[in-house]
């Protein structure tokens, strides 16, 4: 038998369930600037699971919508949602983030 001959055994295949933890931590972020190394600095709070509130009030508009444009491409790889909370405010997060219905009760608590 050879280094990479096939094994006559069956292999069993073991299929794990991934366990999405809900986020115990929102990040609230006041935009300062577009630059690109501040912005992946949140996109990685994001990947790691935790939401992004951000509010866009302090950039012009094209630097809010460099920036939402790039947030927006982060979402959607995450396959998460787009919430707006206020008008140049917005929530990026996981879609796992909204199934028990504590981030939406949260948002109209900050809102009110």
């Amino acid at each position: 038998m050879g280094l990479f001959s096939v094994s006559k055994k069956k292999k069993e295949r073991v299929v794990e369930e991934k366990v999405v933890p809900t986020s115990e931590k929102i990040v609230f972020e006041k935009l300062r600037s577009d630059e690109d190394g501040y912005l992946t600095h949140l996109a990685d709070q994001l990947l790691e699971g935790h939401p992004l509130i951000i509010n866009f009030e302090p950039l012009d508009i094209d630097q809010a919508n460099k920036a939402i444009a790039f947030f927006s491409g982060v979402v959607y790889a995450v396959s998460g949602e787009i919430v707006n909370v206020q008008e140049k405010v917005f929530m990026f997060a996981d879609k796992h983030v909204y199934d028990d219905g504590t981030v939406e009760d949260f948002l109209k608590e900050i809102v009110e």
